[in-house]
């Protein structure tokens, strides 16, 4: 008969993962998100847009809406036949007074606060009517909706028709 050897074996202890690696991976994750995220608060623009339904107990408004045209190169022209502004240059760098004045639109500012009053005098909310081309650089409607605000006027109505007139 062969004699069986009792063999010990030792216990194995329960495997452990070593997770201080990932831990540092999040951390860098971390911080480039933060640093990476930008920081910028954009203007808010507090436009609101007029209803398109009038009840029938509504009358006409006692001041005509105003009406901005923004041609397809950018030039602004208020009520049909006023220009108010410039061809947009996007070339213009930023800082200059050329860049301030094609981007504030002052004249515009100064018929929509006139346009604002006359309304408020007869005790109506000034009504302005944006038509812009197909071709009209955004940045340029954005630059007329800052005016509008900036006039203090709310009630915007949008057309994106072809600004031929029409």
């Amino acid at each position: 008969m062969a004699r069986h050897k009792k063999i010990q074996t030792e216990e194995q202890e329960d495997p452990e993962m070593n997770i201080s690696s990932m831990i540092d991976c999040c951390f860098l994750l971390l911080i480039y998100f933060l640093v990476a995220t930008s920081l910028v608060s954009e203007k808010k623009l507090d436009i609101s847009i007029p209803s398109s339904q009038q009840s029938a107990s509504s009358k006409k408004p006692p001041v005509d809406p105003g009406r901005i045209v923004i041609s397809g190169d950018g030039s602004v022209t208020w009520n049909g036949d006023i220009s108010v502004g410039e061809a947009y240059n996007p070339d213009l760098e930023p800082g200059t007074d050329e860049y301030r004045s094609q981007r504030e639109l002052d004249q515009l500012v100064e018929q929509l606060t006139t346009h604002r009053e006359l309304a408020e005098s007869a005790q109506a909310e000034p009504i302005v009517m944006l038509v812009g081309a197909g071709s009209t650089p955004h940045q340029r409607i954005v630059d007329v909706m800052a005016a509008l605000a900036k006039a203090g006027i709310h009630s915007v109505g949008i057309s994106t028709a072809e600004a031929d007139g029409n």
